[in-house]
């Protein structure tokens, strides 16, 4: 598959645009062929007269709609691992799958995904790949790798229709059997399985691992040694510069629903403080403090986003924390060129009986255009005009454009507000060039 096209959008900006287009193997546009037209008005184009060979590939389109036109039926096989690269390579064809595995692929698959035995994708494992294709399946050859490298062991799975589809799979709960006090922190599947018999799949898909103040691995900067679906998790003291020590981690695993951590789920979200002192102190203890009984004593995880819906790293602040021992904590002597941090809210990961209250979703509206001033999706003026339709203080609020239901956050408009307590405002003047786009809103109230 590709990656959406871009067009240059009304004010210059690059916009995404929801046209997929892939040749009948499903394999993506090559840059070598020159294409007339993608987009999402006329479709796609190839022409002949314009390809160094003089002949186009044969291609199909998709399109991105609303969901009543969506090919729902589409889903993931089991993932199959018929071969190793000990002879000439690692050699998964659909042939060989299909004889191998009778009635579990389909005929036709409309995707192929491979990653190797460790979890890595194609692109990660950096490998040059023969084949990789809906029609011959997976190909990675011993003599194509460079420096005499073999290929890793690959596995595949395919894009069917639901009588082919895999048991759904989800996350185990954290496990964390040893700390970093003597030669490093090893969570090793194995062990992790003796000492937690039933709890951890036979072949899991996919491996987590943080540490327990909630960094990723790539936060905490440690050297690490393994991580994978075979071994688990290995950090090593010897392998850390300037003779640090590693951090203590903890690690979950992708597997069936059975052996899920049903149990988790998010608190609402927490907004105690604003940028205007020295910054935003979104503070664990104090929130603990303001809010007895509400935040579990140890959050499982955290989330951050500005009251306008923005992530942390689409807000681009520099962070000093945000991990579930402190909360998270923007401090604005850390920002370059004298900005101040965003104004940010945080959620947290707890067992049930803090979890939020179900959210039931208004109906779309739109109520203004950007024509005027600007775009002015006002919850006072909602509840004046649809009384009774929105609750009084809805707990969150998405934003979208009218036309192609791209998300606030996506479109490149600069949003003065996004508030479920104040509506969703969009002002002209504040746009590097031209005016907003016109934005529908809706509403997340308690069930």
């Amino acid at each position: 598959m590709v990656s959406p096209s871009k067009n240059a959008g009304p004010r210059g900006m690059t916009e995404t645009i929801p046209v997929e287009v892939g040749t009948g193997k499903l394999s993506p546009i090559f840059s070598k062929r020159t294409q007339e037209r993608s987009d999402t008005t006329k479709g796609f184009v190839c022409l002949n007269d314009q390809q160094p060979d003089k002949m186009c590939n044969d291609y199909r389109v998709r399109f991105s709609c609303p969901p009543s036109y969506c090919d729902e039926d589409a889903c993931w096989t089991e993932w199959y691992d018929r071969d190793d690269p000990s002879g000439t390579g690692d050699d998964e064809t659909l042939s060989y799958l299909h004889k191998e595995n009778p009635g579990k692929i389909c005929e036709n698959p409309l995707a192929i995904e491979a990653q190797t035995l460790a979890g890595l994708s194609v692109a990660d494992a950096g490998e040059v790949i023969h084949k990789r294709d809906t029609t011959t399946g997976f190909v990675c050859r011993n003599k194509d790798q460079p420096d005499d490298k073999k290929c890793s062991d690959y596995r595949v799975r395919f894009s069917c229709t639901p009588p082919y589809c895999a048991t759904e799979e989800c996350w185990t709960k954290w496990f964390d059997r040893d700390d970093p006090s003597a030669t490093g922190d090893h969570e090793t599947l194995p062990d992790l399985r003796k000492e937690n018999p039933g709890k951890i799949c036979p072949k899991p898909a996919g491996i987590q691992a943080q540490t327990l103040d909630g960094l990723s691995v790539a936060r905490a900067g440690n050297v690490i040694k393994t991580k994978d679906t075979t071994s688990g998790f290995a950090c090593v003291n010897a392998d850390q510069p300037d003779g640090k020590k590693c951090s203590d981690y903890r690690v979950r695993f992708s597997c069936p629903e059975s052996y899920c951590d049903k149990d988790a789920c998010w608190t609402k979200w927490y907004d105690r403080d604003n940028p205007s002192g020295t910054g935003d102190w979104e503070s664990l203890e104090d929130f603990h403090k303001e809010n007895p009984g509400k935040i579990c004593p140890k959050p499982l995880a955290i989330e951050a986003q500005t009251l306008a819906g923005l992530s942390v790293a689409e807000a681009g602040d520099v962070i000093l924390r945000q991990d579930t021992t402190s909360g998270l904590i923007c401090r604005n002597e850390d920002q370059p060129d004298g900005k101040t941090c965003s104004d940010y809210r945080v959620r947290f990961t707890c067992p049930p009986p803090y979890c939020d209250e179900d959210v039931c979703w208004t109906q779309w509206y739109d109520r203004d255009d950007p024509g005027g001033t600007g775009d002015w999706e006002c919850l006072a003026d909602f509840h004046k005009e649809r009384p009774g339709e929105i609750c009084e203080h809805p707990l969150y609020i998405e934003a979208v454009t009218t036309d192609t239901n791209t998300p606030s956050t996506s479109t490149g408009d600069i949003i003065f507000m996004s508030n479920p307590s104040k509506g969703f405002f969009c002002r002209n003047e504040d746009q590097e060039c031209g005016g907003c786009l016109d934005y529908k809103v809706r509403f997340g109230c308690p069930c």
